[in-house]
């Protein structure tokens, strides 16, 4: 019996119901991107986990993989490679490709002042830099470096301190009273484990004392970043970062106890991960991030680490920086200003 045309009306216009709802999600499936990570999952990369949980990155029509740092991850080569979209690195790692050859383009900050530190025992009396003269410093085996680097910038030599090699993660020495500094340190990591063992300390951040790099840099590959459709997703991709790294400022605590419940890292101690929460605002913000917004690209600092990566002899030229940074997504993404 052939069907009524009430009938064919109605199935033409569930057919066409369907195939609009099938135009509808393909015009709006989520653009895929891939974040390599600078570190383990920990409260340095709240945002990425957050805005990923929250739905940040949904709203903005993105699919964001995440992939951590750590061990065997190299942030750079990723990036190079196409394995990754976005890459979180040092600037001396992103310098160093740089300078052989590479192309990236870096469009926001992390950190405004980098949290690698100088730390020493309260009761040494070492304060600033000059203090260090005729003390005991401990230099970690993999920081001898940046050991000659803090001497040429302040005024001091090596023959200013009795030097002592220790490993990469020791502390001992310092709590013993053995050494009066240590170099290199994180600000968010051992000076905790010191004073929770008894021994107040004074943090002296190197980047106080002409060391500084806008540590945890996300960059891209240049010939990507041309392309204005690309541009369009790191806008998007940003947006829906310094919204969560907004809550996270106001209220670093609370981020942090949701990264521990989280269970994204099952090595993650909720004392420390609360400290370095708390301290790693003052590394985040400045009088620049006050005027211009969070994660803001400061080219001084930028070309401050080249001149010591080339003193290091870890780069041997200046990029072109203006190639090779840009703030114009932080422009249009228009960040918080803590």
């Amino acid at each position: 019996m052939p069907a009524s045309p009430t009938g064919r009306v109605f199935r033409s216009a569930l057919v066409g119901a369907a195939l609009a709802g099938l135009s509808a999600n393909a015009a709006f499936a989520a653009t895929p991107v891939t974040v390599v990570l600078g570190y383990v999952p920990d409260v340095e990369d709240f945002a990425a986990y957050y805005a990923k949980e929250k739905g940040y990155f949904t709203d903005e029509g993105l699919d964001v993989t995440i992939v951590p740092g750590g061990t065997g991850i190299d942030q750079v080569q990723m990036v190079s490679s196409g394995q990754a979209t976005i890459g979180i690195a040092n600037p001396e790692s992103i310098l160093a490709a740089v300078d052989k050859g590479e192309k990236f383009k870096v469009f926001a900050s992390e950190f405004q002042t980098s949290p690698i530190a100088m730390t020493c025992r309260k009761d040494s009396g070492v304060e600033k830099a000059a203090d260090l003269k005729g003390k005991r410093l401990g230099i970690k085996s993999n920081a001898q470096l940046y050991a000659n680097l803090f001497f040429s910038k302040n005024g001091l030599t090596a023959a200013d301190v009795t030097p002592t090699t220790i490993g990469p993660s020791d502390v001992s020495l310092l709590i013993a009273g053995k050494i009066d500094c240590q170099i290199t340190t994180f600000a968010f990591n051992e000076p905790q484990i010191i004073e929770n063992a008894g021994v107040p300390v004074n943090v002296l951040p190197l980047g106080d004392y002409g060391l500084n790099s806008q540590v945890d840099s996300y960059f891209v590959k240049a010939d990507w970043y041309q392309d204005p459709a690309h541009q369009d997703i790191l806008v998007k991709y940003l947006k829906a970062e310094t919204k969560a790294w907004d809550e996270f400022i106001k209220d670093p605590d609370a981020a942090a106890k949701w990264f521990v419940d989280g269970g994204f890292n099952d090595s993650l101690d909720a004392s420390q991960q609360t400290f370095q929460a708390e301290t790693q605002v003052k590394y985040m913000t400045s009088k620049l991030t006050a005027e211009k917004g969070i994660f803001w690209i400061n080219p001084d600092t930028w070309k401050e680490t080249a001149q010591n990566s080339i003193s290091s002899g870890a780069s041997k030229s200046m990029p072109d920086f203006d190639a090779l940074l840009t703030t114009d997504i932080l422009e249009k993404v228009q960040p918080p200003k803590h």
